[in-house]
């Protein structure tokens, strides 16, 4: 064997000992040592047209008081397109959360008396009580003697479980059906901006309390207007399929054990 022929041969077997020795190196390190993705959480929203407090705070799964507060916001809750609301409700200092409190206070407290003096100084007239405007929160109806109704007729084809992420109920009904309001309320959205929702309806019960009236074809109510229990406030499409939801401070709930 000439010395040309025993140095290529001993080139060989050492690149075949590194390639070995380097994937053998490669293969022993533990899955558990690679490093985690870093989080896209969202902590700023920048508001579109059409976007209400409450459809951002439903988006976010967020207690529609507590965004309200973490971003100095207050009844009746306005915002504008192009505004940053910090969605971070974390970190809510007990000072905001009194000065915010008093200033609710005060303006349910005005809104008591300036509806006390309306129907005290004009009983009879309809006109002074649609001219009169009114706030956010004095027009809704809370009520205490009303048990949640269903919202539509028809069968759950779509039950209510968080670890799924069905958030909700889908009930199947027909073409067309009238979508009911299940308890009375202030609509507080009216759209179609929340994605995955299609036409939706929000409608706020009380200040823990709201429900959600999705994949309408026809919305038939506007936000700010106060509606009755069972008062229709949409109309499915022709599939006839419908998504129920009920927040309770901001998280969902199963529909079924409120429904009646």
């Amino acid at each position: 064997m000439t010395a040309k022929s025993v140095s290529l041969s001993s080139i060989v077997a050492l690149t075949a000992i590194i390639l070995v020795t380097g994937c053998s190196s490669h293969n022993s390190a533990p899955v558990s040592s690679r490093s985690a993705p870093p989080s896209n959480r969202i902590l700023v929203h920048q508001v579109e047209s059409g976007e209400t407090l409450y459809s951002i705070a439903w988006r976010y799964d967020l207690d529609f008081r507590k965004l309200a507060r973490a971003n100095g916001i207050r009844e009746p809750f306005v915002i504008s397109r192009g505004q940053l609301v910090s969605l971070d409700t974390s970190k809510i200092s007990s000072a905001a959360a009194k000065t915010v409190n008093k200033s609710e206070i005060k303006t349910k407290i005005a809104a008591s008396k300036a509806n006390t003096n309306v129907v005290t100084s004009a009983p009879k007239s309809t006109k002074t009580l649609k001219n009169k405007p009114k706030s956010a929160s004095s027009q809704v109806v809370y009520g205490t003697n009303w048990q949640w109704k269903w919202p539509v007729k028809g069968k759950i084809v779509e039950s209510y479980s968080l670890p799924k992420l069905h958030k909700g109920i889908k009930i199947k009904s027909v073409s067309r059906a009238a979508v009911r309001s299940s308890a009375p309320g202030l609509v507080v959205y009216a759209g179609e901006g929340l994605r995955g929702y299609g036409k939706l309806v929000i409608i706020k019960h009380s200040d823990i309390l709201l429900s959600a009236y999705a994949h309408n074809d026809q919305i038939m109510v506007r936000e700010g207007q106060t509606v009755r229990q069972t008062e229709i406030i949409s109309r499915l499409g022709s599939n006839g399929t419908m998504y129920f939801e009920i927040r309770k401070d901001g998280n969902p709930v199963d529909p079924e054990v409120y429904l009646k």
